[in-house]
């Protein structure tokens, strides 16, 4: 994967912890009005995720550390430079101030968060790499 910001941190959420949130939170009472921060309930960086993907793949990937202003480039063929902007701002970040890690899934569910390695296993299906694959800048080594 060639993407910048490889030690950005941050707590990925699996789908279905929010989906529970959200089934919990829309059926019983007690949260009228309530703001719920959802996260995953580890920090990790973009090259620990890459690297929960490979071992649920059970194949060696690679990342390649870009520049922002390269990622900014290819980023810029289907996203609004805004949102470009926002994105790499955001990333920057987070490779000197790690995001939040909260425990709402626990609180409101009464079950952990799933790790992003459980979803990386869930997900390791929709992994398809190959030589013509339209996102060129992900492959494997």
């Amino acid at each position: 994967m060639r993407w910048p910001y490889g030690a950005a941190a941050w707590a990925p959420i699996h789908e279905r912890d929010i989906a529970a949130v959200a089934v919990r939170t829309l059926t019983e009472e007690g949260h009228g009005g309530m703001k719920y921060a959802l996260t995953g309930p580890e920090l990790l960086s973009q090259v620990d995720q890459l690297r929960a993907i490979e071992k649920a793949i059970g194949r060696p990937l690679r990342f390649e550390e870009i520049s922002p202003e390269s990622a900014r480039q290819q980023m810029l063929a289907f996203l609004p430079p805004g949102l470009v902007d926002v994105v790499l701002d955001a990333w920057a970040k987070l490779v000197t101030e790690p995001a939040l890690v909260t425990t709402t899934v626990a609180d409101v569910t009464g079950t952990p968060a799933r790790t992003f390695r459980e979803w990386a296993t869930d997900h390791a299906g929709d992994f398809h790499f190959s030589a013509r694959n339209e996102f060129s800048h992900l492959h494997a080594s």
